[in-house]
């Protein structure tokens, strides 16, 4: 039977292997809203311990906090994953094929959906004041996950652009 010095010695190591499948950081970007001068702006992302998403936050110049999930989309991602952070938007987003993706189907055709976006990161953060911000990333290692780093682009409901790097 092990000492008690060696379980806790089991225990701090298997919790600390856990903590390390969390990353944390920040997310640079420019803020582009037609009339106004660009303006930086830090999105800061969570991932989940034991899933491919977490949650995404920024706070624009207009004081308008945001926040939301992410997801990585993987060629096995569940609609249900995918679903309430991408699909029915509606027209708004239509433009986004400019991207460089070619998908332009609905949430029914989520075989083409997962086939495009697969390794890559995709979001939706609802404001403290109504407004939404849709949010796609291509990571520069999608094994990495968020912590290898990446570029993307958001668009918010009232009509601004946000390019991203991180």
């Amino acid at each position: 039977m092990p000492t008690l010095a060696l379980r806790v010695a089991g225990a701090v190591l298997a919790l600390a292997g856990l903590s390390g499948c969390v990353s944390r950081g920040p997310i640079a970007g420019q803020l582009q809203v037609p009339g106004q001068p660009p303006e930086r702006v830090t999105f800061t992302y969570a991932t989940d311990r034991f899933d491919e998403g977490g949650t995404l936050s920024v706070a624009l110049p207009s004081g308008e906090q945001f926040t939301g999930r992410f997801v990585q989309v993987t060629s096995t991602s569940a609609i249900e994953t995918i679903g309430p952070t991408w699909s029915s938007w509606g027209p708004m987003w239509a433009d986004w094929g400019s991207y460089g993706d070619t998908w332009s189907g609905g949430p029914n055709d989520v075989w083409t959906f997962r086939r495009n976006y697969s390794g890559r990161v995709i979001a939706t953060l609802f404001g403290d004041r109504g407004d939404m911000i849709r949010c796609r990333f291509r990571l520069v290692n999608p094994p990495g996950g968020m912590s290898d780093g990446g570029t993307g682009e958001c668009q918010i409901s009232t009509g601004g652009k946000i390019d991203a790097q991180f």
